[in-house]
């Protein structure tokens, strides 16, 4: 019997192949509208450049100011999402006058991204500094106290020294905090990059050239296929974690840094304790906490990025031992705050600085403590 449906008419190759490009077309245009969209409305980001595979842009061009005295400083407005930047550029701070008013004590506190809570992204009113004048107010209620965060992501004594003689010495702190430690071992393998710090071969310095590769993304094998688009550049970005930092992994680690760096952070400390005086304000220097100990498990030295440095493990450990003991040497012991005792512990560390909620608070709690007493007995 023969069927009642009539037998399918068969494509021929050439339409088959003309309906499988129009269906692909179709499916991918809304992927090339978005390509275009944002090609048009976003800065172009360079791949290799974010990944250390070629010298591009400087990434501090995307959320700060080339500045004169102290390399750079941030923008005003929202860092990282969830910070803020006040009209001074200081992250982490509410707004205040350059003229103090009469009767308020301020804060200030100089340090790098450990201080000011970024690295690993703090909300404000987490990062150790804002906590830490939290405390002082609850203790001293009658007195009114304001928070000054000059301290930067990648800022060493140079930067904050720079930042503080130049800008921040106009609003007349009273008191100055001052925490450094990993970023100054940045010229620890070798003290004569102190003679050009933070400048090109031909002395130049500037956002749109850098002297280096510079990590901001773990490089990946898809990458190769991700590059040609904008569209999936940013959707790689967007999904992968900042590891931000120089290249230097592939280089063995030292065992041992140019102790002739000791005299430069000591002569920095110097100059520190004489500008406060100058200013008539009281210095602290602060014994940097870190997750870098003797005897550190070798699964906690993966948190640890010693190729930023150089140098290993063991030398890290010498290092932030001189850097202590040159504290000890220039600074009055009751103008000391030793917060080592929180070292090594891995809850309240992120990697080998950078502090976690707990480790800001247990900051906090400490560094008031010493500030309080200060403030008690010269009342």
């Amino acid at each position: 019997m023969p069927s009642p449906h009539p037998p399918r008419r068969q494509l021929s190759p050439r339409r088959r192949r003309f309906f499988i490009w129009l269906a692909l077309l179709l499916a991918l245009t809304p992927l090339l509208g978005l390509e275009i969209y944002v090609r048009a409305t976003r800065p172009h980001l360079d791949l290799w450049a974010l990944t250390g595979r070629s010298i591009g842009p400087s990434v501090l061009r995307e959320w700060a100011f080339v500045d004169a005295f102290s390399a750079y400083r941030p923008k005003p407005g929202i860092l990282a999402g969830e910070k803020s930047v006040n009209s001074h550029g200081m992250i982490s701070t509410p707004e205040l006058a350059v003229q103090k008013p009469a009767g308020v004590l301020r804060v200030l506190f100089l340090g790098g991204s450990a201080t000011a809570g970024t690295g690993h992204t703090l909300p404000d009113a987490l990062t150790w500094p804002w906590q830490t004048v939290e405390l002082l107010r609850q203790r001293f209620p009658d007195r009114a106290i304001e928070l000054m965060n000059g301290a930067v992501s990648g800022y060493s004594s140079f930067e904050s020294y720079g930042r503080l003689w130049s800008r921040l010495r106009f609003f007349a702190p009273d008191i100055i905090v001052l925490s450094h430690g990993w970023n100054e071992m940045y010229y620890f393998d070798d003290a004569d990059k102190a003679l050009a710090w933070r400048t090109l071969p031909n002395g130049d310095w500037t956002f749109e050239r850098v002297a280096e590769p510079y990590i901001v993304y773990q490089p990946l094998a898809v990458d190769w296929l991700i590059r040609p688009s904008q569209l999936l550049t940013y959707a790689r970005v967007a999904l992968s974690p900042r590891i931000e930092g120089e290249i230097g992994a592939a280089k063995p680690l030292a065992s041992g840094y140019d102790t002739r760096s000791l005299d430069i952070w000591r002569f920095n400390l110097r100059l520190f304790a004489q500008a406060a005086q100058a200013l008539d304000a009281e210095l602290f220097v602060v014994k940097q906490p870190t997750l870098i100990v003797p005897d550190l498990p070798a699964e906690l030295r993966q948190r640890a990025r010693y190729e930023f440095h150089g140098f290993d493990h063991d030398t890290h450990v010498q290092a932030y031992a001189d850097l202590y003991r040159v504290i000890d040497e220039a600074i009055p012991p009751d103008r000391v705050i030793d917060l080592t005792h929180l070292s090594g512990n891995p809850d309240l560390f992120f990697d080998h600085v950078h502090p976690t909620e707990l480790g800001a608070a247990a900051i906090a709690e400490a560094t008031a403590g010493v500030v309080a007493n200060f403030l008690m007995i010269n009342d």
